[in-house]
Protein backbone atom coordinates (compact mmCIF):
# COMPACT_ATOMS: atom_id res chain seq x y z
CA UNK A 1 0.00 0.00 0.00
CA UNK A 2 1.28 3.65 -0.65
CA UNK A 3 0.99 6.32 1.88
CA UNK A 4 0.88 9.58 1.13
CA UNK A 5 3.30 11.56 3.68
CA UNK A 6 1.08 14.29 5.78
CA UNK A 7 1.99 16.68 8.43
CA UNK A 8 -0.51 15.61 11.37
CA UNK A 9 -0.62 19.56 12.25
CA UNK A 10 -0.98 20.76 8.66
CA UNK A 11 -3.77 23.86 8.59
CA UNK A 12 -6.53 21.85 6.35
CA UNK A 13 -6.31 19.42 9.45
CA UNK A 14 -6.10 21.52 12.35
CA UNK A 15 -9.21 23.76 11.28
CA UNK A 16 -11.07 20.98 10.04
CA UNK A 17 -10.61 19.18 13.62
CA UNK A 18 -11.24 22.44 15.19
CA UNK A 19 -14.75 22.23 14.23
CA UNK A 20 -15.45 18.71 13.62
CA UNK A 21 -18.09 16.66 16.31
CA UNK A 22 -17.18 16.25 20.35
CA UNK A 23 -17.22 12.08 20.52
CA UNK A 24 -17.40 10.60 24.02
CA UNK A 25 -14.94 7.59 24.40
CA UNK A 26 -16.83 3.96 25.18
CA UNK A 27 -16.62 1.10 27.28
CA UNK A 28 -13.95 -0.62 28.61
CA UNK A 29 -10.12 -1.59 27.94
CA UNK A 30 -7.36 -3.65 29.49
CA UNK A 31 -4.29 -1.75 30.72
CA UNK A 32 -1.08 -2.44 32.72
CA UNK A 33 1.90 -0.60 33.71
CA UNK A 34 4.23 -0.89 30.87
CA UNK A 35 8.27 -1.87 31.50
CA UNK A 36 10.67 1.33 30.08
CA UNK A 37 12.40 0.78 27.02
CA UNK A 38 9.28 -1.92 25.88
CA UNK A 39 8.56 -1.43 22.50
CA UNK A 40 4.81 -2.06 21.14
CA UNK A 41 3.86 -2.64 17.70
CA UNK A 42 -0.19 -1.21 16.75
CA UNK A 43 -1.34 -3.79 15.02
CA UNK A 44 -4.95 -2.90 14.09
CA UNK A 45 -7.83 -5.55 13.94
CA UNK A 46 -7.22 -5.95 10.29
CA UNK A 47 -3.75 -7.25 10.31
CA UNK A 48 -1.88 -4.00 9.82
CA UNK A 49 0.48 -2.91 11.80
CA UNK A 50 -0.15 0.82 11.99
CA UNK A 51 2.81 2.20 14.61
CA UNK A 52 5.20 0.95 17.17
CA UNK A 53 5.86 3.12 20.41
CA UNK A 54 8.69 2.48 22.71
CA UNK A 55 7.57 3.17 27.04
CA UNK A 56 8.92 4.64 29.13
CA UNK A 57 9.05 5.06 32.88
CA UNK A 58 5.61 5.58 33.96
CA UNK A 59 4.10 4.77 30.99
CA UNK A 60 0.76 2.18 30.20
CA UNK A 61 0.16 -0.21 27.75
CA UNK A 62 -3.39 -0.19 26.83
CA UNK A 63 -5.52 -3.12 24.65
CA UNK A 64 -8.72 -1.82 23.06
CA UNK A 65 -11.48 -4.67 22.70
CA UNK A 66 -10.85 -5.14 18.98
CA UNK A 67 -7.03 -6.66 20.66
CA UNK A 68 -5.23 -3.54 19.50
CA UNK A 69 -2.29 -2.37 21.89
CA UNK A 70 -0.44 0.53 22.18
CA UNK A 71 1.70 2.59 24.95
CA UNK A 72 0.16 5.77 26.89
CA UNK A 73 1.92 8.30 29.24
CA UNK A 74 0.83 7.61 32.77
CA UNK A 75 -0.72 11.27 32.76
CA UNK A 76 -3.22 10.62 30.11
CA UNK A 77 -4.04 7.41 30.79
CA UNK A 78 -5.42 8.55 34.21
CA UNK A 79 -7.04 11.81 32.64
CA UNK A 80 -8.71 9.22 29.94
CA UNK A 81 -9.76 6.34 31.99
CA UNK A 82 -10.95 5.44 35.66
CA UNK A 83 -10.29 1.98 37.30
CA UNK A 84 -13.26 -0.53 37.58
CA UNK A 85 -13.58 -3.37 40.26
CA UNK A 86 -12.18 -6.05 38.13
CA UNK A 87 -8.78 -5.78 37.98
CA UNK A 88 -6.75 -4.04 35.02
CA UNK A 89 -9.98 -3.17 33.35
CA UNK A 90 -10.14 0.47 33.07
CA UNK A 91 -13.26 2.52 31.85
CA UNK A 92 -12.84 5.09 29.13
CA UNK A 93 -13.85 8.61 30.27
CA UNK A 94 -12.34 10.74 27.53
CA UNK A 95 -13.40 13.01 24.38
CA UNK A 96 -11.63 13.61 21.17
CA UNK A 97 -12.59 15.79 18.37
CA UNK A 98 -12.46 13.58 14.83
CA UNK A 99 -12.80 13.90 11.17
CA UNK A 100 -12.72 11.07 8.13
CA UNK A 101 -9.06 10.86 6.35
CA UNK A 102 -9.63 14.53 4.15
CA UNK A 103 -7.20 13.32 1.79
CA UNK A 104 -9.28 9.94 0.10
CA UNK A 105 -6.30 7.82 0.21
CA UNK A 106 -3.84 6.29 2.32
CA UNK A 107 -1.99 8.65 4.89
CA UNK A 108 0.98 8.38 6.83
CA UNK A 109 2.29 10.71 9.68
CA UNK A 110 4.70 11.47 11.82
CA UNK A 111 2.97 10.43 15.19
CA UNK A 112 3.45 12.83 18.38
CA UNK A 113 5.55 9.70 20.30
CA UNK A 114 8.28 10.26 17.00
CA UNK A 115 6.91 6.99 14.83
CA UNK A 116 5.23 6.63 11.81
CA UNK A 117 1.36 6.15 11.58
CA UNK A 118 -0.36 5.08 8.77
CA UNK A 119 -4.17 4.96 8.26
CA UNK A 120 -6.33 3.39 4.82
CA UNK A 121 -8.22 6.25 3.00
CA UNK A 122 -11.41 5.61 5.50
CA UNK A 123 -9.64 5.91 8.82
CA UNK A 124 -10.75 9.07 11.30
CA UNK A 125 -7.86 11.78 12.44
CA UNK A 126 -8.71 12.58 15.66
CA UNK A 127 -7.84 14.57 18.56
CA UNK A 128 -8.04 13.92 22.24
CA UNK A 129 -9.78 17.08 23.86
CA UNK A 130 -11.74 18.00 26.92
CA UNK A 131 -15.59 17.75 28.08
CA UNK A 132 -15.62 21.40 26.21
CA UNK A 133 -14.23 20.46 23.03
CA UNK A 134 -10.26 21.90 23.40
CA UNK A 135 -8.26 20.10 21.36
CA UNK A 136 -4.89 19.28 22.83
CA UNK A 137 -3.53 19.75 19.33
CA UNK A 138 -1.81 16.50 18.47
CA UNK A 139 -3.84 14.64 16.13
CA UNK A 140 -3.68 10.63 15.36
CA UNK A 141 -5.01 8.38 13.43
CA UNK A 142 -7.42 5.93 14.45
CA UNK A 143 -9.13 2.81 12.49
CA UNK A 144 -12.24 4.10 10.80
CA UNK A 145 -13.94 0.68 12.47
CA UNK A 146 -12.36 0.80 16.23
CA UNK A 147 -13.27 4.58 16.06
CA UNK A 148 -17.02 3.56 15.44
CA UNK A 149 -17.03 0.85 17.94
CA UNK A 150 -15.43 2.44 20.80
CA UNK A 151 -16.95 6.27 20.07
CA UNK A 152 -20.04 7.81 20.59
CA UNK A 153 -21.14 11.55 19.52
CA UNK A 154 -22.18 13.83 21.68
CA UNK A 155 -22.29 17.38 20.13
Amino acid sequence: MSFMKVDRKASKIMRALAEAPLFKKQGQVKARPAVPGERVTTTLASGVDETANTANEGDWVMTNPSGEQYVISGKKFFDRYEATNEDGVYSAKGYCRAIKNPFGRPIEIMASWGEPQTGDENCMVADICDADGNVEGEPYIIEAKVFAGTYKRVL
